[in-house]
């Protein structure tokens, strides 16, 4: 009868213990959630990564209820409880990570394009300020001017001024900025590219394990 009672009570210890591991789970998810950003793409990636990585947490406290439902006999109210509590945690979480199978898909995309997007973006800036400091290089009037508009713009590394003409110089200057546009538009394209590719593998990982603790998390869920 002690062994009985000893069984029910650790029955007991294991809804309680559930429970703490589901609140860790969603305090952590919360955590990681702040700040909000819910119009940028990596900010759902992100979460979307914490979630999975949080799946065993969340697959302990599965086990403990199932642990305490079989110590018990079948009949009895911890057993009833457990089982409730199981099929419960089962069925919010393995929804919850069936969505996150399609969602990181289109968080992914979401990323291609936004990343594409900001990159244009800063072209376009960039375009925008070379044209402007044209305009500024081709009002000057004298040497000392182009001196002055490269000691106060920031027009990248640029080679001296040769000696010649003031025609010249301007030339010199304006093949200089149409270089130094056309290495901007490289990196920021091979900035992005390194970013995707980086953020590929994570991705990737976080669709694959979001899908298998689904699935354990359904198949989990026709047993009880």
């Amino acid at each position: 009868m002690a062994f009985l009672d000893r069984r029910v009570a650790f029955a007991r210890h294991t809804q309680w213990l559930a429970i703490a591991l589901e609140a860790l789970v969603l305090l952590s998810l919360r955590a990681g959630a702040i700040p909000l950003a819910l119009v940028q793409p990596v900010w759902w990636l992100r979460l979307s990564d914490a979630a999975v990585n949080l799946a065993p947490v969340l697959l302990l406290a599965v086990m403990l209820l199932r642990l305490g439902d079989v110590l018990v006999d079948r009949d009895a109210d911890e057993s009833l409880i457990n089982g409730r509590r199981s099929y419960q945690l089962c069925s919010r979480w393995a929804l919850l990570f069936a969505l996150l199978v399609p969602l990181q898909l289109a968080g992914f995309a979401w990323l291609w394009a936004d990343s594409d997007n900001q990159v244009n973006r800063q072209i376009t800036q960039g375009e925008a300020n070379v044209a402007a400091l044209r305009s500024r290089i081709g009002a000057s009037t004298s040497e000392a001017d182009l001196r002055s508009l490269l000691a106060s713009a920031d027009l990248g590394p640029l080679p001296p001024l040769r000696a010649g003409s003031l025609a010249d110089q301007k030339q010199q200057l304006s093949d200089a900025l149409a270089i130094n546009t056309s290495r901007l538009s490289s990196t920021l394209c091979e900035q992005r590219a390194t970013m995707l590719r980086s953020s590929l593998p994570g991705s990737l990982r976080v669709f694959f394990g979001a899908a298998i603790v689904s699935a354990f998390l359904f198949l989990l869920r026709s047993q009880i």
